[in-house]
């Protein structure tokens, strides 16, 4: 059975916000724009950035002002980093990012080209203390499915009551700060086990709504069963997986991690956007 056709659902959703087709066909705002509650979109052939609701919970003395605390909203750019610097620049010279921009995820470079050219802009992306807040990440999606992988024959979709405190066993061994929640009930996990049953490596893969890409996170391998290819045959079989869903299957990688890098170009990933963000 072929993949659904995603085009449709760029066409729906671009609908929705006034997406271009450029923008609203982008991987990246397939995977999560079920989900983003768009406050905001400006964009030209080159660049485009989206306002997205960041709401936090009360706490720690804030007091609610006329909904005031709804009004925090994160920014997402995708295209060139001059061209969303310049974007960025015409809209704050006009007011409209507004004073409650809490987050960035822009293209890589555009903070720099940014520098302090605009005293309009948000403090979140003029602030030069901020400069060490900034993390740097490559979002990766493929269309093709990936060749057979060895150690493919102990890989296995994770189903039953017990799959959460499984595989978040595994992930306090292989990676305790994995942000791909095993309680996330849009989440289906799969794993690879050795011989004796026990998992040593897992891939949870999210998809925000039917049709819409896979994205996959919280890919690990217990350290003491690193270099055997795990990650490579547990991705690998996810992906296949996920295309027979969808037109794309996505992950997000820190920018410095060479040997996943490796990995997953290897399995026809290929980076469509560089990031980096700051909160």
């Amino acid at each position: 059975m072929s993949a659904p056709d995603t085009r449709t659902q760029a066409r729906t959703l671009g609908g929705s916000t006034g997406l271009r087709d450029r923008w609203a066909s982008h991987p990246f705002v397939l995977v999560d724009l079920p989900e983003w509650d768009v406050r905001g979109v400006w964009q030209d052939e080159h660049a485009c950035v989206l306002s997205v609701a960041a709401p936090v919970p009360l706490g720690e003395g804030s007091v609610p002002d006329d909904g005031a605390h709804h009004q925090r909203v994160g920014l997402w750019g995708m295209g060139s980093p001059e061209a969303t610097a310049n974007l960025l620049a015409r809209v704050a010279q006009d007011g409209g990012l507004g004073e409650h921009v809490v987050s960035a995820g822009l293209p890589r470079g555009t903070l720099t080209v940014l520098g302090d050219r605009c005293e309009d802009l948000p403090a979140i992306l003029r602030d030069p203390e901020r400069e060490r807040s900034v993390s740097t990440w490559d979002f990766f999606a493929t269309r093709e499915a990936p060749a057979a992988q060895p150690g493919e024959d102990r890989v296995e979709a994770l189903t039953g009551p017990s799959v959460a405190a499984e595989v978040r066993a595994c992930l306090d061994v292989a990676n305790p700060l994995a942000e791909t929640s095993p309680e996330d009930p849009l989440v289906r996990w799969w794993g690879w086990r050795d011989t004796q049953g026990v998992l040593r490596g897992v891939v949870g893969a999210r998809q925000a709504a039917p049709g819409a890409p896979w994205s996959l996170g919280s890919i690990a391998t217990d350290p003491a069963w690193r270099g055997h290819g795990i990650a490579a045959a547990t991705t690998a079989v996810v992906t296949r997986a996920g295309l027979a869903e969808s037109d794309w299957v996505t992950l997000g990688m820190y920018a410095d991690n060479d040997a996943a890098r490796r990995v997953y170009t290897r399995l026809g990933y290929a980076v469509v956007q560089e990031f980096e963000s700051r909160r």
